[in-house]
């Protein structure tokens, strides 16, 4: 499995920081949809996270979530936790500002937009399959990094927006060493793009997941042979390539359940599968309800 040294080593990841959010009261602030992978970085209050297609994600102090692009994200602020507000003077022109809702209860974050690249491989986290997320007050060393960008946010000042993002930087470490040695974890894909031939079968599969992929296509993609692909393909990633093929392709309907009107024949035809009932089954057996009744549970 690829250890966290060997992701780092391949790894050039540049965070930018580009808006402050503010949810309080009873206020849900929409964060949007973007083309891109983007981290949001829990600065004071406590909340919650709501990712189309996944579990609510508790949002406090400390907490930093690396949305999948194409994600529909909304911040909802704590009714309970208290939150005292930012005085900021006037933000850096890199930053935008936005606000909802008013009270003592509260949740403010800060959002960037994460470019990295991996073996050369450019835009990496937009292969991202799932939310990741991690408690930085969990990590011993980043309490007052937290604080320095809360202060930098609060009284910006010359050279702040370079700062924070170096302790952006900082963060991503920690959520790398928190993924980068867990089987099955939502990174160990990378494992397959150190070895060039594997790669080219991975990129087949997270980028045009609905095409008709076998084993044997795959296999001809990486030009190896139909068993030693397979063998390096488990070795390498934890699972088999048709297991992952499933899980991209179930992911993606999951998305689409969530966050269109499109029909459940339409869905199955778009992530490749042939027959609804099939669909059905595998769907349920993921993630453990009827594709409609899961469509159901994100309204």
């Amino acid at each position: 499995m690829l250890t966290l040294d060997q992701i780092l080593d391949g790894l050039n990841v540049d965070v930018k920081p580009f808006a402050l959010c503010e949810a309080r009261g009873d206020g849900q602030l929409d964060l949007g949809t973007r083309d891109y992978a983007t981290m949001h970085y829990v600065l004071a209050g406590a909340g919650v996270f709501r990712v189309c297609g996944w579990p609510d994600i508790l949002a406090r102090a400390g907490t930093v979530l690396i949305s999948p692009p194409a994600s529909k994200e909304t911040l909802c602020a704590s009714r309970v936790a208290e939150c005292e507000a930012l005085v900021c003077a006037p933000l850096d022109p890199q930053w935008r500002l936005h606000q909802c809702g008013s009270g003592t209860n509260g949740v403010i974050v800060a959002c960037c937009e994460i470019a990295a690249s991996y073996r050369g491989i450019d835009g990496i986290f937009g292969y991202l399959q799932e939310p990741l997320v991690t408690h930085l007050h969990e990590h011993s060393g980043l309490e007052s990094a937290l604080e320095q960008i809360l202060n930098e946010i609060a009284a910006p000042k010359e050279g702040s927006y370079s700062l924070i993002r170096t302790l952006m930087q900082q963060c991503m470490i920690h959520i790398l060493r928190q993924y980068g040695n867990v089987d099955h974890s939502p990174l160990a894909w990378m494992a397959a793009a150190q070895d060039d031939r594997l790669w080219h079968a991975v990129e087949q599969i997270l980028t045009r997941p609905e095409e008709p992929h076998s084993l044997e296509s795959l296999a001809q993609t990486a030009h190896m042979s139909r068993s030693s692909f397979a063998g390096h393909f488990k070795t390498s990633y934890g699972k088999g390539p048709i297991e992952l093929l499933k899980q991209v392709r179930l992911g993606r309907a999951a998305r689409m359940l969530a966050m269109t009107d499109l029909s459940i024949k339409s869905v199955t035809r778009r992530i490749g599968y042939t027959s609804r009932s099939y669909f059905s089954r595998a769907f349920h057996e993921f993630y453990g309800l009827s594709p409609a009744d899961y469509r159901l549970s994100k309204k």
